[in-house]
C-alpha cells in the first residue's frame, strides 16, 4: 500500500517540476522578447531625435535664403510687396441675413412674423373693458420726450 502512494507522489512532483520548469522557461522568452522591444524603443527615439536635429538644421533661415539664390530662376521667387497686404476696410460686409433683417425692421420680415400666434402675445381686452395699465414710457438717453 505504501508504495502505489510513494509512486503516485513521485509523479505528482515530477508533473509539478515539468510545469514550473515550462513556466520558467516561458518567462525567460517573455523578458528576451522584452528587451528586444526596448531596444527597439530606444533606438526609435534616438532616430526621432536625430531627425529633429536635421529638420533644424535644414530649415534654418540662411540656408533658405542661399537656397532661393541659387534656384531663383527655377522658383521665380519675389520679396511680399507692401501693397499686397489689405486693410480692414477693403473687406467687403457680409450680407444680412433674416434676424438682423428683423432687428433692422424690414417690414416685409416683420409682416410675416407678425402672423405667428404665441403665447406671449397679450390678448385683445372685450369692448368696453377699461385697461389699469400705463402706458409705456421709454426713455433713451440724450433725446427729450
Amino acid at each position: 500500500m505504501m508504495r502505489t502512494l510513494d509512486i503516485i507522489l513521485i509523479a505528482v512532483m515530477l508533473v509539478a517540476a515539468t510545469v514550473t520548469y515550462k513556466i520558467k522557461h516561458d518567462a525567460e522568452k517573455q523578458v528576451v522578447e522584452i528587451k528586444k522591444i526596448q531596444r527597439q524603443i530606444a533606438f526609435e527615439k534616438d532616430t526621432i531625435n536625430l531627425l529633429k536635429a536635421d529638420w533644424s538644421l535644414m530649415t534654418q533661415p540662411n540656408r533658405l535664403q542661399r537656397l532661393s539664390d541659387i534656384y531663383q530662376s527655377q522658383l521665380k521667387l519675389q520679396p511680399v510687396d507692401v501693397t499686397q497686404i489689405g486693410l480692414f476696410d477693403d473687406i467687403p460686409m457680409k450680407q444680412a441675413d433674416d434676424i438682423e433683417k428683423l432687428i433692422g425692421g424690414s417690414a416685409d420680415l416683420i409682416a410675416s412674423v407678425d402672423t405667428m400666434s404665441t403665447g406671449s402675445v397679450a390678448q385683445t381686452a372685450p369692448a368696453g373693458a377699461v385697461s389699469n395699465a400705463a402706458p409705456l414710457r421709454v426713455v433713451v438717453p440724450g433725446v427729450r420726450p
